[in-house]
C-alpha cells in the first residue's frame, strides 16, 4: 500500500473510530438526561398524586374506617383522573391486590411487579422494561390517616426518549457519512501534498544511484520532509567529498607504491649486478660470494614486500571498521573451515568450545584475525592440536591455545611489534613469528580490545583477546 493511500485509510479510520465513541458518548449523554428528567417528573407527579389521594379519601370518608371502602369504590376514578395529570397509565393498589386502573384490566391476577412491592416497605422505587419500545415503572407508596398505605404506580411511556435516541444515532449516521467525503478529499489533498516532496526525493536518491553524483533533492517544505531532503543534500554532498578524498586517497596509494619500487631498486640492482658477474667469472670464491647476496637480497625484498603489502592495509590507507552485529561463534567456525585443507597437511586439528554470542565487530577482520592465529600454531608452533574456546565474561573471551614449541619469555616483549621475529637459536622452532600477531594486535586495538601472549619454550602458547 502506498504512503498515499496509508494516509487517507489513517484519517477514515481515525474519523469513524472518533464518530463511534463520541456517538456513544452522547447518546448514552442525552438519553440518561432524558431518563433522569422523566424520574424527576414522576417523582414530583407521585408526591402531588399521593397528596391528592389522601385528601380524597379523607374528605369522601365519614371516619377512618370507611377509607378502604372509599378507596375501593373510586379506585378507577382516581386512576383516571390521574392519568389526565400525569399523562400515562396509573394503577392503585392494596397490597397484592389491584383496586384501580386507568386503563382496562386485562389480567386481575397479574404479577405484581417490583418495584410495587418496595412501596409494602413504604418505599418509593423505580424500573425501566427494556425492548423495542421501553417503559419507565414508578411506584410511590400512599399513606392515609397513619393506618392504611396503598401503592400507587405510574407506567410511563418512553416512546419520545427512544425516538429522541434514535434520532441522535440517525444524525451521527448522517454526519459521519458527510464527514468522510469531506475526509476523504481533504485527506486526498493532504496527501499529495505530503507525498510530493517524498517523491522528488525518490527521484533525487534515484539519479544519484546511478553515478548523478551533482543530483539533489528540491526542499519544498519546511516540515520533517524537508528536513530528510536537506539531510539527503547533505549526506550527498558529504558522499561527493568522500569521493574526492577516495581519489586522493588512490593517488596516495599511488604515491606509496611508486616509493616503494623505488625502494626495491637497491635490492634488484645488487641482485642483478651479482647475476650479470656470475657470467663473467670463473673464480669458486667469486661464485659463491654472488649466490650467497642473491639469495639474500632475494630474500629480504621478498619479505619485505610482504611486510610493507601487508602494514600498508592497516597503517597507510585510513583503515577502518565496519562494525556490525555479528555471529562470533559462526566466524570462527567459517575461519576453521579455511584453514582445514592445511591443517590437514600438517596433520593439526582444532578442537573447538564455542558459545553463541553475537557482538559488534568488522566480521572481515575478526576472521582474518582467527586466522592468523591459527596460521601462526600451524606453521610455527608445530602443535598438533589447537583450542580455540568463546565465552562470555563481562564481555567476550576468545583464547587460542596450542601445544607446540612455545615462546621464551624475552621474546615475548617485543613479540606484538612489526618485523620482530624470535631468534632462532632461542627457539626450538624453524622460523618466527613473522607479522601475523602484530596485524593481529591492529585490529584488535581498533576493536578496542585487548590482546595477551602467555608461553613458555616448550610448553606452548596461549593468546587470549577480550572484548569489551
Amino acid at each position: 500500500m502506498k504512503l498515499k493511500h496509508k494516509i487517507i485509510a489513517l484519517n477514515m479510520g481515525a474519523l469513524f473510530f472518533m464518530l463511534i465513541i463520541l456517538g456513544t458518548i452522547i447518546t448514552e449523554i442525552t438519553d440518561n438526561y432524558n431518563l433522569r428528567t422523566t424520574l424527576q417528573y414522576l417523582e414530583n407527579q407521585g408526591n402531588y398524586s399521593a397528596i391528592y389521594i389522601e385528601q380524597y379519601a379523607l374528605s369522601k370518608a365519614p371516619n377512618d374506617f370507611e377509607v378502604p371502602s372509599v378507596i375501593s369504590t373510586s379506585a378507577n376514578y382516581l386512576a383516571a383522573v390521574l392519568k389526565d395529570l400525569v399523562k400515562c397509565r396509573v394503577q392503585i393498589y392494596y397490597g397484592n391486590e389491584l383496586l384501580g386502573d386507568s386503563e382496562e384490566i386485562t389480567s386481575p391476577k397479574e404479577e405484581i411487579r417490583p418495584e410495587i412491592k418496595e412501596t409494602f416497605k413504604k418505599k418509593k422505587a423505580y424500573m425501566i422494561a427494556a425492548g423495542k419500545n421501553r417503559v419507565f415503572y414508578y411506584a410511590v407508596p400512599v399513606s392515609i390517616g397513619n393506618r392504611y398505605t396503598y401503592s400507587l404506580g405510574f407506567i410511563y411511556d418512553l416512546r419520545e426518549a427512544d425516538n429522541m435516541k434514535n434520532n441522535t444515532i440517525r444524525m451521527f449516521v448522517f454526519t459521519g457519512v458527510f464527514l468522510s467525503i469531506f475526509m476523504m478529499l481533504g485527506s486526498t489533498v493532504i496527501s499529495n501534498r505530503i507525498t510530493k516532496p517524498i517523491k522528488l526525493l525518490n527521484e533525487a536518491t534515484g539519479r544519484f544511484s546511478e553515478g548523478d553524483f551533482e543530483s539533489r533533492a528540491v526542499v519544498v517544505t519546511g516540515d520533517e520532509v524537508g528536513e530528510l531532503s536537506a539531510t539527503f543534500n547533505s549526506m550527498a554532498d558529504s558522499i561527493k567529498d568522500m569521493i574526492a578524498m577516495l581519489n586522493y586517497e588512490k593517488e596516495k596509494q599511488k604515491y606509496f607504491f611508486d616509493n616503494f619500487t623505488h625502494e626495491i631498486r637497491t635490492p634488484l640492482t645488487t641482485i642483478l649486478g651479482y647475476a650479470d658477474l656470475l657470467w663473467k667469472t670463473n673464480d669458486e670464491e667469486v661464485r659463491d660470494k654472488s649466490l650467497f647476496y642473491i639469495t639474500s637480497e632475494g630474500r629480504r625484498m621478498l619479505k619485505m614486500m610482504e611486510g610493507l603489502l601487508e602494514l600498508s592495509k592497516l597503517k597507510n590507507y585510513s583503515f577502518e571498521l565496519n562494525k556490525t552485529d555479528s555471529n562470533l561463534k559462526r566466524l570462527i567456525e567459517d575461519a576453521c573451515d579455511s584453514m582445514h585443507y592445511k591443517m590437514k597437511r600438517y596433520d593439526t586439528v582444532c578442537r573447538l568450545d564455542l558459545e553463541n554470542i553475537t557482538w559488534k565487530v568488522d566480521p572481515d577482520f575478526f576472521k582474518q584475525v582467527i586466522i592468523n592465529l591459527i596460521d601462526n600454531a600451524i606453521k610455527y608452533s608445530k602443535s598438533p592440536i589447537i583450542d580455540i574456546s568463546l565465552k562470555k565474561q563481562e564481555g567476550v573471551r576468545l583464547e587460542v591455545i596450542d601445544y607446540g614449541c612455545g615462546i621464551d619469555q624475552k621474546s615475548l616483549e617485543n613479540l606484538l611489534e612489526p618485523y620482530y621475529k624470535v631468534e632462532q637459536s632461542r627457539n626450538s622452532c624453524n622460523e618466527g613469528w613473522g607479522l601475523g600477531l602484530s596485524i593481529v594486535k591492529e585490529i584488535v586495538d581498533k576493536h578496542g580490545g585487548n590482546i595477551e601472549v602467555d608461553s613458555a619454550a616448550g610448553e606452548g602458547t596461549r593468546i587470549v583477546i577480550t572484548l569489551d
